[in-house]
């Protein structure tokens, strides 16, 4: 960080506020947050809804570890982005999804959409939504069929 000062006027480069909170504690809060509903949708949807949200949430902290050991760059995964992004692509699809698609929705989240353009913050867009929409074009009939709810509940 470069500091210039001119006069009474100190002028210096962003960010402007620093605070002693990191990505690891945003990201764990984030979780924090989406905690109800996950357990909403368990208790609606039941069990396979648990099991669509493991499977994201694995395949794309795999994903970004795999990436990120290929091109020999120091692991991020215990920043938990990866496991958010997990998350929210398993909340922005349907219960009834294939798990199969749910990790080809992790791969592009993670490594197309993040990881290629430089990681966490130097992406182009949202990786969870640009994965649901990749996941919608690829399989629309999956992608618009929707679970009747209480119906799988445990």
């Amino acid at each position: 960080m470069k500091t210039f000062k001119n006069g009474n006027l100190l002028v210096t480069s962003n960010p402007h506020i620093t605070d002693s909170i990191d990505t690891t504690k945003i990201m764990s809060l984030v979780i924090l947050a989406l905690l109800p509903s996950l357990i909403a949708s368990i208790y609606i949807f039941g069990f396979r809804a648990l099991m669509l949200t493991l499977v994201c949430v694995v395949s794309a902290v795999f994903f970004e570890w795999a990436f990120e050991k290929i091109t020999k760059r120091p692991s991020t995964v215990g920043d938990m982005s990866a496991v958010v992004t997990g998350l929210l692509i398993a909340m922005n699809v349907p219960v009834t999804l294939p798990y199969w698609q749910g990790i080809i929705g992790s791969f592009v989240g993670i490594v197309i959409v993040k990881q290629f353009f430089g990681g966490l913050g130097q992406n182009f867009a949202n990786p969870a939504i640009t994965a649901r929409i990749v996941l919608f074009v690829s399989f629309a009939t999956d992608m618009t069929t929707w679970a009747d709810p209480n119906q799988g509940r445990v």
